[in-house]
C-alpha cells in the first residue's frame, strides 16, 4: 500500500503539496493508498487537481484511505472526501467555509470574481453532499458559518467513516494564523506533524484493532511520568526552529546539486531521503566520480516545474512566437539601439503549434489534456490570471503578452523620428494641466552707499506656460481560432503597425504644434516680432541668414530683462527641399555665396550640431533651436515618465478570445519662445 502524506499548505510547492508533484505520485501506482491530512487547507484549484487524481484512483479500483491526524480545513476538508473510509483521530479537527479571494476593478469586474466564487463553491458543495448526503442548502449554510468539527461531530454528519483512537498531541497550534474567522483559540492539532519534514508519521489505528498498551501505561496512575507542559509560545517556536532548519537543509542540498549539475530526480531523492548536507556533499561526490553512470536507473521522484523551468518555458515560447511571426530580427534590431546585444533563440520550440504550447502551459500547472480537442486546450490556456480564484494560472496567456509587448516596444524603438533632436521631453504625474515656469534674474547688485545702506532688491518676476498629457491607443483583437489556427498576423501585422503609429503620433503633433504657431501665456504668438524671434524679412539658407539668427537668439534677455542670455542655436530645422542648402552652407570651410574669387572665410561654419529636414514643414519657413537637453523651445511630456506605448489585457467580451488595449500617454507644448527663432523663407 502506498502512501501520500499532505502534511502543509495544499498547493505548496516548497514541501512538494502542489499537484505537479502528487497527481504523478498518486498515478503512478496500481496499489491501495493511504492519504494521511493534516493540513490548514491552501490552493482551491491546485486541490481540486489532487483530488481528482484520487478520484480517478478510486475509479481505477483502489481503495483510498483518508486519516484525518490532525486537522483537515478548508481545501484539505474537501481531498479528505474522496476516501472509501474516512478516519478521524479522536483529537482532530476539521473545518469546512466557503473559498475567497482578493479583487479589485470596477462594479462589473466584482460581480464576475463573486460569481467565479460562487461557482466554487457549488462544485465544493457538491463533494461534501456526495460524502455525507446532507442537502446543498444545509451545506451551503455550514460554509457560510465556517464550521468547524470534532471527530465526534464530522462523523454524526457523515463527514468521516469512522474515528480512531489518537496518539497524545505534544503541543498545540493557533490556526487562526491561518486568518480563519471562527477557529478555535487553541485547538489540539499535533505540532510534531506540522513542524517535522519526515514523512514517517505513525500510521493511525483502524477502528476494528486494539492498541496495545506501553509499559508507562500500565503503570499505577501514582507512577505514571508527568507529562511535559508546553505552552503554545514554545511549540510554535519549535515549529519554527524545525521549519528553518529543513529549508536550510532543502535549500543547501538543491544549491549543491544545481551547482555540480546533477539531474531532479537525485536530488529529490537526496531531499526526500531525510540526506543530512554533509552526507548530500558525499553523495554527489561519489556521483560525480561514476563518471557515465548519469541515467539514474530506479530513481522514482517526479520532475518538477520549478521556477526556474517555467521561466525558460515562457522565455522560449516566446521567442519562437516572435521568430514564428517574423518580428525576431525588429526585436533584436530595438535591442542593438539600446545598445544591447539580445538573441532570440526558440530552442527546442522552434516548429511547435500554439496549442502544444497551450497544452505544455496547462501541463506545468498538473492539468491532464491529452485527451482534449484543440479548440478546448486553448480556450482553458487563455482564462484570464488575474480572475482565477487561488490557483497556479496558466503561462499561456503571459506568452501572448509578452509577445505583443516586445513587438509593439520594438516596432516603437526602430521607427525614426525628427522631433527628439529639438524638442525637450519632460514628466507630468497626470491629465491636468501642468505649468512650466521661467524666473527672472537680479542683474547687477546695487552699491551699498556711504552711510551703508543695503537697497531691498525686487524678487524676479515669474513666467508660466501650460502643458498637458492626453491619452491616444487602440485594440488589438486575438481570436481563439488565430490561435488554433497559428495565425501570427498580430503581431507581424497590427502589433508593427501600431507601434509605429505610436512614434509617429507623436511626430505629427509636434510638426502641427510648430506650424500653427500658438499663442504664448503673454497673449503673443511663439514665434513674433514681440519675442524677436521672427525675422521681419524672409530670406533662403544663406551665410547672412544664418548669422542673423546667431545674433538673435543670443540678444535674447532673461525675464526681468537683466541679462543677456546667450542663447546658441543648435538645430536648425528645414524644409526637405532646403536640406542640401542648408548642409553646404553650414558645412562649407569659405563662403559659399562670395561671388568673387577670393576665397573667403565662412563665418558660420558649424553653427548647427544639427541639421533636421522634414516634408511636415509648412511653405519655406526654416527654424533654429537652442540645445533641447539644456533650454528647450518645446516639450513632449510623458505620463509618469513613460516613454513608450503599453499594454493592458483583458478576456475578450467583443470577440471570442482575448483583447489587448495598446495605449500612449503624452502631451506636447511650447514652453520657452526665447530658445527658438523662424525665419519665413523666401
Amino acid at each position: 500500500m502506498s502512501e501520500i502524506l499532505i502534511y502543509g499548505i495544499v498547493g505548496d510547492s516548497w514541501d512538494g503539496l502542489d499537484a505537479k508533484t502528487l497527481v504523478p505520485l498518486i498515478s503512478a501506482g496500481s496499489d491501495d493508498l493511504d492519504v494521511r491530512i493534516n493540513s490548514p487547507g491552501g490552493y482551491v484549484m491546485e486541490g481540486l487537481a489532487i483530488f481528482n487524481a484520487l478520484a480517478r484512483a478510486k475509479q481505477g479500483g483502489r481503495k483510498i484511505t483518508v486519516h484525518i491526524d490532525g486537522l483537515a480545513a478548508s481545501m484539505a476538508s474537501t481531498i479528505a472526501m474522496v476516501g472509501d473510509e474516512i478516519i478521524m483521530a479522536d483529537n482532530s479537527l476539521m473545518m469546512i467555509h466557503n473559498p475567497w479571494d482578493c479583487a479589485c476593478g470596477d462594479a462589473k469586474e466584482l460581480r464576475a470574481a463573486a460569481d467565479q466564487l460562487d461557482r466554487i463553491r457549488d462544485q465544493l458543495v457538491g463533494i461534501y453532499s456526495g460524502q455525507t448526503g446532507l442537502a446543498a442548502e444545509d451545506l451551503i449554510s455550514m460554509l457560510d458559518a465556517e464550521t468547524w468539527m470534532t471527530a465526534t461531530e464530522a462523523l454524526a454528519q457523515n463527514f468521516i467513516t469512522s474515528i480512531s483512537s489518537a496518539i497524545t498531541a505534544s503541543a498545540a497550534i493557533n490556526v487562526k494564523a491561518f486568518g480563519f474567522r471562527k477557529a478555535p483559540d487553541s485547538p489540539l492539532i499535533t505540532t510534531s506533524a506540522m513542524a517535522s519534514a519526515h514523512r514517517t508519521a505513525p500510521a493511525a489505528p483502524l477502528p476494528n484493532q486494539e492498541t496495545t498498551m506501553s509499559e508507562q501505561d500500565k503503570k499505577p496512575a501514582g507512577e505514571q511520568k508527568p507529562a511535559e507542559t508546553i505552552t503554545p509560545a514554545d511549540a510554535q517556536a519549535r515549529i519554527d526552529t524545525a521549519v528553518a532548519s529543513e529549508r536550510a537543509r532543502v535549500g543547501g542540498i538543491r544549491a549543491l546539486g544545481t551547482k555540480h549539475g546533477m539531474t531532479n530526480e537525485f536530488v529529490d531523492e537526496l531531499v526526500n531521503g531525510d540526506t543530512t548536507l554533509a552526507v548530500a556533499r558525499e553523495k554527489i561526490l561519489d556521483k560525480l566520480a561514476e563518471g557515465g553512470d548519469a541515467a539514474n536507473v530506479g530513481h522514482n521522484s517526479p520532475a518538477r516545474v520549478t521556477v526556474d523551468q517555467r521561466e525558460k518555458f515562457r522565455e522560449g515560447a516566446t521567442n519562437w512566437l516572435l521568430v514564428k511571426a517574423g518580428v525576431a530580427h525588429l526585436v533584436e534590431k530595438a535591442a542593438a539601439l539600446r545598445g544591447e546585444t539580445v538573441k532570440i533563440d526558440p530552442g527546442e520550440f522552434r516548429g511547435v503549434r500554439n496549442v502544444d504550447l497551450a497544452r505544455e502551459s496547462l501541463a506545468n500547472i498538473g492539468m491532464n489534456v491529452t485527451s482534449r480537442d484543440p479548440d478546448a486546450i486553448v480556450r482553458e490556456a487563455m482564462s484570464p490570471r488575474a480572475a482565477v480564484i487561488t490557483q497556479t494560472t496558466s503561462d499561456f496567456p503571459v506568452l501572448f503578452e509578452n509577445a505583443i509587448h516586445r513587438t509593439l516596444q520594438a516596432a516603437y524603438a526602430t521607427t525614426p523620428d525628427t522631433w527628439s533632436r529639438f524638442a525637450g521631453t519632460g514628466t507630468v504625474t497626470d491629465f491636468r494641466l501642468h505649468t512650466r515656469y521661467l524666473r527672472g534674474t537680479f542683474g547687477a547688485l546695487d552699491q551699498v552707499n556711504e552711510a551703508g545702506e543695503f537697497k531691498d532688491k525686487p524678487i524676479p518676476d515669474l513666467a508660466k506656460e501650460l502643458i498637458k498629457a492626453k491619452t491616444v491607443g487602440n485594440m488589438i483583437n486575438l481570436s481563439r481560432q488565430m490561435i488554433v489556427n497559428d495565425d501570427m498576423d498580430i503581431f507581424s501585422g497590427l502589433a508593427v503597425d501600431l507601434g509605429r503609429a505610436a512614434k509617429l503620433t507623436i511626430e505629427i503633433d509636434v510638426y502641427a504644434l510648430l506650424n500653427s504657431n500658438p499663442l504664448m501665456n503673454d497673449g503673443f504668438a511663439l514665434f513674433s516680432s514681440q519675442h524677436g524671434n521672427l525675422a521681419a524679412a524672409g530670406a533662403i539658407p544663406s551665410v547672412a541668414s544664418f548669422d542673423a539668427i546667431d545674433v538673435a537668439m543670443a540678444s535674447q534677455k532673461d525675464l526681468s530683462g537683466n541679462e543677456y542670455l546667450e542663447i546658441s542655436p543648435n538645430t536648425l530645422l528645414v524644409p526637405r527641399g532646403l536640406r542640401g542648402a542648408a548642409v553646404t552652407i553650414n558645412g562649407s570651410e569659405y563662403d559659399p555665396d562670395a561671388v568673387s574669387k577670393l576665397q573667403k572665410p565662412n563665418i558660420v561654419k558649424g553653427l548647427f550640431a544639427d541639421i533636421v529636414a522634414s516634408k511636415r514643414l509648412a511653405g519655406t519657413a526654416y527654424y533654429a533651436f537652442a540645445d533641447p537637453n539644456v533650454a528647450p523651445a518645446i516639450e513632449v511630456v510623458f505620463l509618469n515618465g513613460v516613454t513608450e506605448p503599453f499594454t493592458d489585457s483583458q478576456d475578450g467580451w467583443r470577440v471570442d478570445g482575448v483583447e489587448w488595449k495598446v495605449r500612449h500617454d503624452y502631451g506636447v507644448g511650447a514652453v520657452n519662445w526665447r530658445s527658438a527663432y523662424k525665419q519665413p523663407g523666401a
